[in-house]
């Protein structure tokens, strides 16, 4: 025992100065030890900070909301021991201001388990005559921001009512909507909120122990019991999708994790590798005095387990910093300690991994065996069958690269994985079109989306319909508008309100909108079908309708509409309410909502079968502005004119789009833009450590060479041909399969809805990337000849270690 204890402490000695005596080597090894524990740490920092960030949102958030309840359906859930918390809220209609909103709202109470508002100062309201209002909104009225002053609100009903500042409330400056709160009296007899619904706010006890569909469950399962119908539980996505694994992100993370330590793998495994190429006579007169196998492995790969803890901590700190600074909201201790000890086993476990099969090498290398041994793979091999070779300096860079194929191989793997990581990360930026993406939905071809106001259709007893026929956007208003210098297009979006009752389910009088189809989009939609038929002469006759989104319809009523089924329309026709009985003919996917504007309600109805049943000339809901660049700011006035004489219509614009999706792009580029930035730098790197590897090992070869008579130009230029093939083969990798990956991820988006992804060959970053990876065998060719011209020819040819 105490033998092995003497050669264990022999070993690592000799191991300790054995790296003393490579330093070369050793900074290769640690640089790459250090790129790969710092892209790990800041990759699973990101991730882990992104879930962290989403579940200190969600903590302060209601898992579930109860609509449209009656006093006692509220009693109800007051006492239901499944609800850990709940507050009840009231919302009134919007009021549209003069360059802003203003929504009714009251609340039982503040609390940091469900954040409606932040109280900046003050008090939130005890009495009718109090109210507290965002600060923001406060000087936007020229009104001092604080409690105590006395503010006037024009509401939309035509009620104007002053009230007494209580507390001052947080709110985003920029913002043009604000939400304003009143008491608890004036929830109950003021003018904006007494006839409107309650509404519950709750989180469920002991939700942590169950997974999403038993949370699902258990809510419509507490508004069964209190009598509430499916439709008015609304469960939080956001919260059900955080209990359930993302296998997506899972994938993407794993697969650039799994492909950064493949990396590491194959530039840690060439770098000992070579070196114990190098080293053939050293492990050899080792064997000589009495070195065992077993000593031989453990000699090596304790040179390698030192490296890793002097350089894998650094990078653990550098990927932690880099990932706080990426989502600093998300910063966890606990994750963060787990993220460091998961890196460490992971990192620890690749460069063991790398070093053993060097080890091994090292142990089987006999003493005879290592006197002799030249480090090529071709001197196993016969003779080259082409007698006739190019002997010139690049003709002698080309068959050293060709002569080992197994170096060739894992230099170009692990330079190829970097690359090809790079490029998939810039091409989805390039791919990524923030114009399109603020341009989702109505704004696709528009700059202006002119529509009916909320307040307008609440205030109006027929709803949109009422407004359809008293204030129509009909046809004089479209060429109006049309006529303006620098308009291009007016696009007409059209709905018809109504209320449906569906028997088979009990469910009478809701709320929804059927689209009207064209003749030609009828003639198209069979390719949307998922049940019954479209048959174009049952639907032209206006006794037949199409369903949209059935899967849709099962998660909020619990039930599908089914083809043949009966429903009843109550619409308004201009004078009066009315009613029509259609069957449903069939239903349509979600991919036509995904295709078309639109699709704001469940059915779809020929416009001739519907303007038979109105005597007002339009159902358009939306009128979609398009404009010329330079015109859109005067365009913008008269629209803003137009409205002002319009109380009933509103005014949405791109540019106060622009604002807001900015800061969301920005945010996601910064962070792809840090991780491509690092992943380049480990291909970089990775290249100089292979390069500069590479001519060390070979110091006493090239000695030879030049001790024949090959002059220092012709070194230069073979090491030169060398290194610009590897490049160049690199290059090639990096761009074909690199941009193959980038066009299938910004495809796959596309396809599911990401319609701001167009692929993109990321010019720019491939010409950097390319012009970088040039520049480096340049570079690295020439400071090793001036390293190479400091020695004495007679000292390189005695041999190096590295």
């Amino acid at each position: 025992m105490k033998e092995k204890k003497v050669a264990g402490k022999m070993i690592s000695s000799m191991a300790k100065e054995s790296l003393k005596a490579s330093r070369m080597r050793n900074i290769f090894v640690m640089i790459t030890i250090v790129l790969a524990s710092a892209l790990l740490s800041a990759i699973l920092m990101f991730a882990a900070g992104q879930k962290q960030k989403t579940e200190n949102e969600l903590s302060h958030r209601q898992q579930v909301g109860y609509y449209n309840l009656t006093g006692q359906q509220v009693e109800m859930l007051k006492k239901d021991e499944r609800i850990a918390y709940q507050i009840q809220v009231k919302t009134g209609i919007l009021t549209e201001l003069d360059g802003f909103d203003v929504m009714p709202y009251y609340v039982n109470e503040l609390s940091e388990e469900i954040q409606t508002v932040e109280l900046e100062s003050g008090t939130m309201p005890k009495t009718e005559q109090e109210i507290a209002v965002p600060g923001a909104l406060l000087q936007k009225m020229g009104l001092s921001p604080q409690a105590g002053s006395q503010v006037t609100f024009p509401f939309y009903d035509g009620n104007t009512e002053s009230f007494t500042v209580s507390g001052v409330l947080k709110g985003n400056e920029e913002a043009k909507q604000f939400s304003i709160f009143f008491s608890e009296s004036y929830a109950q007899k003021g003018s904006q909120l007494k006839d409107e619904p309650y509404a519950v706010y709750a989180k469920l006890a002991d939700a942590e122990y169950l997974s999403a569909n038993e949370c699902r469950e258990l809510m419509y399962s507490i508004g069964t019991d209190a009598g509430i119908e499916r439709k008015n539980v609304n469960p939080s996505k956001a919260y059900l999708d955080s209990r359930s694994m993302d296998m997506q992100s899972v994938m993407i993370y794993g697969l650039v994790g799994g492909v950064i330590l493949l990396a590491s793998v194959l530039v840690v495994y060439g770098v000992f590798y070579l070196s114990v190429i190098g080293r053939i006579h050293q492990f050899g007169q080792l064997r000589t005095i009495g070195m065992t196998k077993k000593q031989m492995k453990k000699f090596v790969s304790r040179e390698g387990r030192i490296l890793f803890w002097r350089s894998s901590p650094i990078g653990i700190l550098i990927g932690a910093i880099a990932g706080f600074f990426m989502i600093p909201d998300g910063f966890h201790v606990k994750n963060a300690l787990c993220i460091i000890v998961l890196v460490l086993a992971a990192v620890y476990l690749i460069t063991m991994s790398s070093v053993h099969q060097p080890a091994r090498i090292a142990a089987a290398v006999s003493p005879m065996e290592a006197l002799r041994y030249v480090p090529q793979d071709g001197m196993k091999q016969a003779a080259n069958k082409k007698m006739c070779r190019s002997l010139t300096s690049l003709g002698l860079g080309r068959m050293n690269f060709s002569r080992n194929k197994k170096k060739a191989v894992l230099t170009m793997l692990s330079l190829g994985f970097g690359g090809i990581l790079f490029m998939t990360a810039a091409t989805y930026m390039s791919s990524y079109d923030k114009d399109k993406y603020v341009r989702q939905g109505y704004f696709t071809n528009a700059e202006f989306n002119i529509t009916y106001s909320a307040s307008a259709i609440e205030l109006n007893e027929y709803g949109i319909s009422g407004m359809q026929s008293q204030e129509p956007m009909d046809e004089n208003m479209v060429q109006e508008i049309s006529s303006w210098d620098g308009v291009k297009q007016v696009e007409e979006i059209k709905n018809f309100g109504l209320k449906f009752d569906y028997p088979k389910q009990d469910e009478y009088g809701s709320n929804d909108y059927a689209e009207p189809l064209t003749e030609k989009e009828i003639r198209e939609i069979g390719a949307y079908l998922e049940e019954g038929s479209a048959d174009y002469e049952k639907l032209m006759s206006g006794d037949y309708i199409l369903v949209l989104d059935n899967a849709l319809v099962e998660e909020i009523y619990g039930w599908k509409f089914e083809p043949g089924e009966k429903i009843v329309f109550h619409y308004y026709d201009g004078s009066k309410m009315a009613e029509k009985e259609v069957t449903i003919l069939g239903s349509l996917s979600r991919q036509y909502v995904v295709d078309h504007k639109g699709g704001e309600g469940w059915f779809l109805m020929p416009e001739q079968a519907i303007m038979k049943l109105v005597s007002f000339g339009s159902l358009n809901s939306n009128l979609l502005v398009s404009v010329n660049p330079e015109k859109e700011a005067d365009v913008g006035e008269k629209l803003e004119e137009l409205i002002g004489g319009k109380p009933g219509l509103s005014l949405e614009t791109l540019a106060e789009r622009r604002v807001i999706y900015k800061q969301n792009a920005d945010q996601l580029f910064g962070a792809i833009s840090g991780l491509a930035i690092f992943i380049m730098m480990f291909s970089i790197l990775s290249m100089m450590n292979t390069l500069i590897t590479n001519i060390v090992t070979r110091k006493q070869e090239l000695a030879m060479l030049e001790s024949i008579g090959m002059g220092k130009g012709q070194i230069r230029s073979m090491l030169l041909g060398e290194s610009m093939l590897l490049a160049l083969i690199t290059i090639g990798v990096t761009m074909t399969v690199g941009t193959f990956c980038g066009y299938v991820l910004s495809h796959a988006l596309y396809r599911q809805g990401a319609f701001y992804m167009a692929f993109r060959f990321p010019s720019a970053a491939a010409l950097a990337y390319a012009g970088v990876l040039a520049a480096v065998p340049l570079l690295i060719t020439f400071v090793s000849m001036q390293s190479f011209s400091k020695e004495a020819l007679v000292e390189r040819l005695r041999g190096a270690k590295i």
